[in-house]
């Protein structure tokens, strides 16, 4: 098609053209624009410089951890161990005597408890009981198989023990310390009563028991040597509570609900339960269960125990005085305190002596100089 031309030299397109020439403008300008739009405005007025660096991908889930069983340190095994071998040895005393040997020998193997280890043993065996709670257990097997979980909890615990009352079952592991221990106690209470009926009795039965033995002096020397010796439990026992501790052999324990507010040897037992669970309460963390297994609000107790005893030993002259003093402040006494560990005892209050059946008082206090006989009279405070 020929073109027109105005100017000399110069071609015009004719309008055909023109309009093809304009549609392929507007396509390229389209196409422009649509790439504008898949760009930030940074981008946009960028005008060459480099693109920003992706962002990051997120963090991986945090990977599972295995949980396995409860693990508590040999010393919490041992304070443990060294609280129920006393307790079932010394409710285990018979109150049948023969001579004033057995009295005494009796009267060194109930006395043989230190309370300082008495005291963190009760905790150590709490923590063991609270373990065989299965709903408790598993409550900390959930935190326990994270590490961000597992560290939150074990800070939470060690900031403050009364955490534990938190977490779901710990009322049930409380019902099982305090049905476990608080039988314990009145086990031994009971077995303590027993003895000082015996005391009187055998007044009536055995002339031997109304005797003086020749080294009185010598006795309180050795309970108050023995009152200060850590126990040494044995290895089976040792294996016995390992085994319930971890699960491979649990305690046969009635199971009930005990409700708050709880006393600190069953708070701190369940804390020391928890961080077994939780994988810290090994050898390598003793450092961290010691301030738990300390508990001075139970010392008071154990301490008057101590100290009345010693005082009931020093004015006590026959062997009936000597089984008197035992039955009821080695015994009796240290079986309520075992209870009001776990709440549930009266204040400490011993009952006075009681006089048998049959005894004047005039013969029961002869021979006693200006001593009053100890089954007449209320032993002094």
């Amino acid at each position: 098609m020929p073109t027109l031309s105005i100017f000399p030299g110069v071609n015009v397109m004719t309008s055909s053209r023109a309009r093809a020439v304009a549609a392929s403008f507007a396509l390229a300008l389209a196409a422009l624009l649509f790439a504008g739009l898949q760009t930030t405005p940074a981008e946009a007025f960028s005008f060459g410089r480099k693109k920003p660096p992706a962002a990051p991908a997120p963090p991986p889930p945090e990977p599972e951890i295995p949980v396995g069983p409860p693990v508590l340190a040999s010393y919490v095994i041992g304070a443990a161990g060294a609280y129920v071998g006393y307790m079932q040895t010394t409710a285990g005393i018979s109150p049948v005597f023969t001579d004033g040997v057995g009295v005494t020998n009796a009267l060194r193997l109930g006395a043989h408890s230190e309370r300082h280890q008495l005291q963190q043993g009760m905790v150590a065996y709490a923590a063991i009981v609270a373990l065989q709670d299965p709903t408790f257990v598993n409550t900390l097997r959930g935190f326990a198989s994270h590490a961000s979980t597992r560290d939150a909890m074990v800070r939470y615990i060690m900031t403050d023990p009364n955490y534990v009352m938190t977490l779901t079952g710990h009322d049930t592991a409380a019902g099982l310390i305090v049905g476990a221990m608080s039988g314990q106690g009145a086990k031994l209470q009971a077995a303590g009563d027993a003895m000082q009926k015996a005391s009187l009795d055998i007044q009536l039965k055995a002339a031997w028991s109304k005797k003086a033995p020749p080294d009185q002096a010598q006795i309180l020397a050795d309970i108050k040597q023995l009152s200060s010796s850590a126990l040494v439990p044995t290895d089976d026992l040792k294996a016995q509570l390992t085994q319930a501790s971890t699960g491979a052999q649990p305690m046969v324990l009635n199971r009930s609900i005990a409700q708050a507010p709880y006393t600190q040897s069953v708070i701190r037992g369940m804390a020391i339960a928890a961080l077994a669970v939780l994988g810290k309460a090994g050898d390598d963390d003793l450092a961290n269960l010691m301030p738990l297994l300390v508990n001075d609000g139970d010392g008071f107790c154990f301490n008057m125990s101590k100290l009345n005893l010693y005082q009931c030993l020093s004015v006590a002259r026959p062997h009936y005085e000597n089984m008197y003093c035992l039955g009821l402040h080695a015994m009796a006494d240290t079986g309520r305190c075992v209870r009001a560990a776990v709440g549930q005892a009266a204040p400490f209050a011993p009952p006075p002596p009681r006089l048998a059946p049959g005894v004047p008082p005039a013969a029961a206090a002869a021979g006693l100089g200006d001593q009053a006989a100890l089954a007449t009279a209320p032993l002094r405070q």
